[in-house]
């Protein structure tokens, strides 16, 4: 028996007016009666989708009206056999956009990204290109994720949205065909598209002048964002990326950096999920707060650790859950069991999700002698310390060019006062990786010499102050007692007691953080 569809879609301007006298939003109306996605009711007010006899039903008794005053009625004059119509177009939701994780928390602080990207995406400019970058962990696809399910988006863009996660070794043609089938192409004509030129035609023709929104996941090259650009001017495009260049090449001034959150914003977010312990152990989760280095995921994933022991309310083993937590490797190590669709093909399915893991895949940018470089940095200080390029050469025994390698990567920071910064994580992952006793060595004899150099200016000793401090710190760790001449100790002590105006005792423990 042939299916019977509607000639053409057109808004269901009654619907609409309904909801709107009521006062509800989309997401409102959907919650109260059920509906799963408040999209669904997007689409049934544009008229690209007709709600079933059951949500019919529960539209015409919430609101007290007939289905003829909803506009929930059918002609016989409305439909035809499947034979001899053609099926308007309807929006796409992807379905391999990421669910939200378990035990995952609500977005905090991200309100004013959210309000620019989401302002940018609605409005009337055409060719639309938004590149996000940003350190990996520091929820790139969730402030995505939160963008492309919001109602306005999702009405703007009442086509559809697209979505596609690549990481660094893609294989683009996979990620084409199942676009190409979300957008109808035939199995028949599918059969005869070879390679990724032929796909990208068949989809640009497919697509015509539908208004899509396309999300580019985790994308490591231009190249492969160049290839994704198969929609029409109307379209627009949301690109992450943990590689600046790949944003600020793709998007041009509307590359957006993602900060890490503040202090404040972390406290937040693990109060959201240990709210008893926050108000128990406020000094011990503010330096874990700090060692996480305003990571949503290092913080997430440091808050479920926590309330697992917190449910079984042992003090003893919530003690012993913070004090593990204090060493770098533990925070690296912790997982998270990830609920992946089959098009993620970045991490295993059966790979827990942790951050030595995440942070690892940005080495396959790095040669060899860019690798050894990011491991001998880990001597310096975390941020928010700086160093020099001066010092940082020094202590690399590199060229500028394995350093700049590192800024595109995004492995290293390098601020407007053209000094370099590295993050928490970063460190803690290099570090784990080897322990430099060379670079160690040429830190602390980079640290005397700048020390000897300029005792008598404070300035200068200030600027430098974080480096100084880490040097202390190396040389009164016990393994090198017999490292450097005492001589050499008194002199960075000197330093340390120019610096702070007055001679000062550090007490430092040996392997302690930064």
């Amino acid at each position: 028996m042939p299916v019977k569809k509607a000639i053409k879609s057109s808004p269901n301007m009654l619907l609409r007016k309904a909801r709107q006298e009521r006062g509800w939003s989309q997401k409102e109306l959907a919650d109260l009666i059920g509906v799963p996605q408040p999209f669904m009711i997007s689409r049934w007010e544009n008229g690209t989708a007709r709600p079933g006899p059951a949500y019919r039903k529960k539209l015409s008794s919430i609101f007290d009206k007939k289905y003829e005053e909803l506009g929930l009625h059918i002609f016989v004059s409305q439909v035809m056999p499947e034979e001899t119509q053609t099926p308007a177009p309807t929006s796409i939701i992807d379905p391999t956009i990421p669910v939200r994780q378990p035990g995952a928390p609500t977005l905090i602080g991200r309100d004013l990204l959210l309000a620019q990207i989401k302002r940018e995406l609605c409005s009337d400019k055409n060719d639309i290109f938004i590149g996000i970058n940003g350190l990996p962990g520091v929820g790139k696809t969730a402030l995505t994720r939160e963008i492309v399910t919001d109602t306005e988006v999702q009405e703007h863009f009442s086509d559809g949205v697209l979505w596609a996660t690549l990481g660094p070794q893609p294989d683009l043609s996979t990620h084409l065909q199942r676009w190409g089938n979300l957008l109808g192409i035939k199995a028949s004509d599918a059969a005869n598209l070879q390679g990724c030129t032929a796909w990208i035609q068949a989809l640009r023709q497919a697509i015509g002048a539908r208004q899509i929104l396309f999300v580019l996941d985790d994308f490591w090259h231009i190249e492969d964002a160049l290839t994704f650009m198969i929609g029409n001017p109307r379209c627009a495009y949301l690109l992450t990326t943990r590689v600046p260049e790949v944003a600020t090449r793709f998007a041009g001034k509307q590359a957006i950096h993602v900060p890490e959150l503040t202090i404040d914003t972390s406290m937040q977010l693990l109060g959201q999920m240990i709210p008893v312990l926050i108000e128990q152990e406020r000094p011990v989760l503010s330096q874990l707060a700090l060692a996480a280095g305003g990571l949503p995921l290092i913080l997430t994933l440091i808050g479920n650790y926590l309330l697992i022991h917190v449910r079984h309310r042992q003090q003893r083993r919530i003690q012993h859950a913070l004090m593990q937590l204090q060493r770098p490797e533990a925070r690296m190590w912790l997982i998270q069991p990830q609920a992946r669709t089959g098009y993620d093909q970045n991490i295993p399915t059966d790979m827990p999700l942790n951050v030595q893991t995440i942070i690892s895949m940005s080495e396959t940018l790095l040669d060899t002698s860019s690798r050894q470089a990011l491991y001998a940095l880990s001597v310096f200080p975390a941020k928010p310390a700086t160093f020099s390029e001066e010092a940082a050469l020094a202590v690399t025994a590199t060229s500028r060019d394995a350093l700049d390698r590192l800024i595109d990567a995004g492995l290293i920071e390098c601020n407007e006062e053209d000094r370099y910064q590295l993050h928490p994580s970063i460190v803690d992952y290099a570090r784990i990786q080897a322990t430099n006793t060379q670079a160690e060595r040429r830190f602390v004899a980079y640290v005397f010499a700048y020390i000897r150099k300029h005792m008598g200016d404070k300035k200068l000793l200030e600027q430098e102050a974080s480096i100084i401090l880490a040097a202390l710190k190396i040389i009164s760790q016990e393994r090198y007692n017999e490292l450097l001449e005492c001589s050499t100790k008194s002199l960075v002590a000197s330093g340390i007691d120019a610096l702070l105006g007055s001679p000062v005792a550090v007490s430092l423990e040996p392997g302690s953080g930064n």
